[in-house]
C-alpha cells in the first residue's frame, strides 16, 4: 500500500532514513454533486432513506427517488478525497468528492439519470455497514471482496484496472537503540502485537497471516499510530492514507519512532475490490455490474483511475 509513493517521499530524506531505521481517471462532467456534510446518526437530508428491504434500494426506486446516496469516507485516501482549498486550476471543485471512487459513482448516477447525493462517514465500520442500514443505496471504497463479506452484504464485481499490492507493516523503533526496529525478525512479528484500523481488510489480514499475534482494532490511521508511538502494540498497518499521512510517518522516521520493513500482509483469498450493498440487493448490484463491465471494456475504468492518479497528485493529495 503507497509502497511507491512512500519510496518518493523517503528519497529527499534517506540519509535521515539511514540513520534513523536503516530500511525501508477522465469522463464528461456528470451532474452536478450534492453533497451532505453530516455524521452518519444525523437525519439524512433531503432524501429520508429508512432501514428497509432490498427492494427499496432497486435501481427502479432510486430513479423514482431521482437520488443515489452513496456513503463515503470523510477522511481523505489515494482513491477517495475532497478537493483541497486554494488551489486556483480547481477552484470550482473545492470541498467536493474526487478522485476514482467518486469519479465511478458519478458516472453511475449519470447513467442512472438521477442526481448523486454522498453522505461522509468519520468511522470505518459505520460507513461499512451504511448500505447494510439502508442509510445509503451504496458503500463506495475499495473493500476488498472476501467470501466473509460476501456472507454479509451483496457486493459489486471487481472495480480496479491495478493490481492489488499487499500492506507495508510499520515496526516500533527499539527504545534502547532506536536505529533498529523492536521487533527483529517475522517469527517475532507473528506473535507480536499488531495494530490495524477496526473492520478493515487489513485487520483481518493481519489476523489470517499471523494467527498468534494479538490484533488490535484502533478507530482510524492516526488512533493506530499513536499506538504503535506509544509502545501499545509493536507494528501496525494502516488502510488506505493520503499525502498529509505519508508525511507523518516520514516524520515518525526520521525521528527514529518507527522503522519500515519488507514484512508485507496480503490476503491471496481477495477477489479484487469492490462498492457494498444490503445483503440481497441483487437488482442494483447487477445493474451496477453491468455498468462496470461496459467501463472497463470501452476503457473507462482505466481513464478514470488515471485522471484520479493524476489530479491527486497535483493537489498533493498523494
Amino acid at each position: 500500500m503507497f509502497r511507491k509513493v512512500m519510496a518518493i517521499l523517503l528519497t529527499a530524506s534517506v540519509f535521515l532514513c539511514l540513520v534513523a531505521c536503516g530500511k525501508e481517471t477522465a469522463v464528461e462532467e456528470a451532474a452536478p454533486v450534492e453533497t451532505v456534510q453530516s455524521s452518519p446518526t444525523a437525519t439524512p437530508e433531503p432524501t429520508p432513506i429508512p432501514e428497509t428491504a432490498p427492494e427499496y434500494h432497486s435501481l427502479e426506486k432510486i430513479q423514482e427517488r431521482g437520488t443515489l446516496r452513496v456513503a463515503l469516507q470523510s477522511s481523505n485516501s489515494k482513491m477517495s478525497y475532497l478537493v483541497p482549498e486554494g488551489l486556483e486550476e480547481y477552484a470550482d471543485r473545492a470541498g467536493e468528492p474526487s478522485g476514482y471512487v467518486p469519479f465511478i459513482c458519478r458516472q453511475l448516477a449519470d447513467d442512472m439519470g438521477v442526481e448523486l447525493e454522498f453522505v461522509f462517514y468519520d468511522v470505518t465500520e459505520e460507513q461499512l455497514v451504511a448500505a447494510e442500514k439502508g442509510e445509503a443505496d451504496i458503500s463506495a471504497n475499495v473493500w476488498s471482496i472476501t467470501d466473509e463479506r460476501l456472507e454479509r452484504f451483496t457486493m459489486t464485481d471487481n472495480i480496479l484496472v491495478t493490481d492489488i499490492e499487499g500492506d507495508e507493516v510499520f515496526l516500533r523503533a527499539d527504545p534502547q537503540d532506536p536505529t533498529k526496529p523492536l521487533i527483529g525478525s517475522e517469527e517475532e512479528l507473528s506473535t507480536a502485537r499488531i495494530a490495524a484500523v477496526k473492520a478493515t481488510v487489513q485487520e483481518r489480514n493481519a489476523g489470517l497471516q499471523y494467527p498468534e499475534a494479538e490484533i488490535l482494532g484502533y478507530v482510524d490511521n492516526d488512533a493506530v499510530l499513536e499506538a504503535l508511538l506509544s509502545g501499545e502494540v509493536d507494528a501496525a498497518v494502516f488502510t488506505t492514507f493520503d499525502r498529509a499521512f505519508a508525511d507523518i510517518l516520514v516524520e515518525a522516521i526520521v525521528d527514529r519512532q518507527i522503522c519500515q520493513c519488507e514484512y508485507d500482509i496480503v490476503d491471496p483469498e481477495i477477489k479484487g475490490v469492490g462498492f457494498i450493498l444490503m445483503k440481497g440487493n441483487e437488482d442494483l448490484c447487477s445493474y451496477i455490474n453491468e455498468q462496470l463491465s461496459r467501463y472497463r471494456d470501452e476503457g473507462v475504468l482505466l481513464e478514470l483511475n488515471n485522471r484520479s492518479e493524476t489530479e491527486a497528485k497535483a493537489m498533493g493529495i498523494i
